[in-house]
This record gives C-alpha cells, sequence and structure tokens, in this order.
C-alpha cells in the first residue's frame, strides 16, 4: 500500500540564523583550541580542519591517514557501540588536510595511547571514546573555560564548511570534502553564505571575453570625451536651426545636412 503514497516534497529548511550564531569565528576558535587539553585539543583542532563528523573521528585510524598527500580516509564511523561503514558512497571520501594539522597531529602521535585498533583518539586504554564523554569531560569544559557559549559538536562542522567558504572554495569541492550526497544538500545548507555577488568573478569574465585586454583609463576618458562633443555638437545644432520642427535659416542645404545630422 505505501508504493501507492506519493512522496513528500521537502518544505523545512535550515535555521540560518540559528546555525550563523553557532558558527565559531577565528578568534573564537583560537580560545577554543587554546582551553583545551591534550588530546582534545589535537580532535578539535581536525574537526575544525576538517569537518568530520563526531563518529568519524571516533572511529579514525592511524592507517586512515596519508602522510605523503595529506589526507584523511574516511572508511568508518563509530556510534552505538559499534563501527559501521560509511552511510554513503559519498560519505566514504578522502578529506584533505592543512599542513598545520599534519604537524600536530604528529606531535599526538606521540603521545597517543597504544591500543589493539590503532585508533587516532582513543581513550587512556585505547579503546573507543564514548560520544558523551567526548562532549562532557572534553568539549563543553572547553568551552567554558573559553568563556564561549554551548554549541553542539556538529557545530564545529559547519564551522569547517564556513571557513571554506570565506576561503572562497568551489561549492563543489566543499560537497565532497563535506561527504555531502548531493551539491544540493550543500547549497541548502550553506548557500546563503556564499556572496551573492563577486565583482572578482565578473572582471574575470569580461576579461575572457574580451580576450584578455582591458580598456585603460585613456581610452575610457577617451571615448567619453567624444560621446560629450558629440552630445555638445548636437545641442548647437538645434541651436542654430531652432530646433527640429523650425528654421531660423532660409538656405535649404544647411537646413537639410543639420536635420539630416539630427536623424
Amino acid at each position: 500500500p505505501a508504493g501507492l503514497v506519493r512522496k513528500l516534497t521537502l518544505t523545512a529548511k535550515p535555521d540560518d540564523a540559528l546555525l550563523d550564531a553557532n558558527i565559531l569565528r577565528p578568534h573564537e576558535i583560537q580560545k577554543l583550541l587554546d582551553h583545551a587539553d591534550g588530546r582534545d585539543q589535537t580532535l578539535l583542532m581536525t574537526a575544525i580542519l576538517t569537518g568530520l563528523r563526531q563518529g568519524e573521528l571516533i572511529g579514525l585510524k592511524w592507517t586512515d591517514i596519508d602522510w605523503t598527500n595529506q589526507q584523511l580516509h574516511v572508511r568508518r564511523t563509530y556510534t552505538h557501540g559499534r563501527f559501521y561503514e560509511p552511510k554513503t558512497r559519498t560519505s566514504r571520501r578522502r578529506v584533505d588536510m592543512p599542513g598545520a594539522l599534519v604537524h600536530e597531529l604528529k606531535k599526538w602521535r606521540l603521545a597517543c595511547p597504544k591500543g589493539a585498533l590503532d585508533l587516532v583518539f582513543p581513550t587512556s586504554a585505547g579503546n573507543p571514546e564514548s560520544h558523551s564523554n567526548l562532549l562532557s569531560r572534553g568539549f563543553y569544559p572547553a568551552l567554558r573555560r573559553a568563556g564561549l557559549r554551548q554549541i553542539r559538536f556538529h557545530d564545529l562542522r559547519h564551522t569547517y564548511a564556513s571557513l571554506m567558504i570565506a576561503s572562497g572554495e568551489h561549492p563543489k569541492y566543499i560537497q565532497t570534502q563535506m561527504g555531502h550526497s548531493s551539491i544540493k544538500i550543500t547549497m541548502d545548507v550553506y548557500g546563503h553564505l556564499m556572496q551573492t555577488t563577486n565583482r572578482e568573478a565578473a572582471d574575470k569574465l569580461a576579461t575572457l571575453a574580451l580576450g584578455g585586454k582591458k580598456l585603460s583609463n585613456s581610452v575610457s576618458s577617451k571615448v567619453v570625451a567624444d560621446e560629450e562633443s558629440r552630445e555638445m555638437e548636437d545641442t548647437q545644432a538645434v541651436e542654430i536651426i531652432g530646433g527640429p520642427c523650425r528654421s531660423r535659416t532660409c538656405d535649404q542645404l544647411v537646413k537639410s545636412q543639420l536635420l539630416y545630422r539630427l536623424s
């Protein structure tokens, strides 16, 4: 029977104001990292600079890091006490890392507790961290010490997206890095953060259309001057013949030439 039911269209959209209010600004990011301790500092930095979900961070293993290409391979997620394959094909992805994060991860690897699972962010015993402990013992205390409002851990992912947009990255690249199944999801959630106008893009378009040539100031000034000169000549012509409907000269040759110019 359910096969006869039409699929409902999605009418609701994320609350843009709430999303914007929970995004951390650069100075807030620095304060948060300054007040996080040990493992949590590296974990939060990884969340902010890669956009990985909480379960993806907990399930991350050292073998998932490509040190040469500076990428994280998202191959699993950890939730409800179990490891799972990513829900969608696009969730299984490679995420680029900045050099600063690679440096911090290498430092953390030396102090990371060892375990059979070879996790990047395990407990002190080397086991997977629970979601609740990560929040109550690491994330929320760091927010309080930094004097910041309490936000969700998932808002660090939104912060990552906002940083990508502010850096001018293409929406398609943002989609692939975040693991969205389609660019429509990316645009629905973050489209309002993207600039509606881009003068630099317009200038590039004009340069491309004109074959790489731009009008110089001198050429532009000459065009304007010529236009003003023509307007002045037309005004003088109107004054000589007294307007297009009457004439002050009896010379038909002069009158015909001036009327021809006005037309």
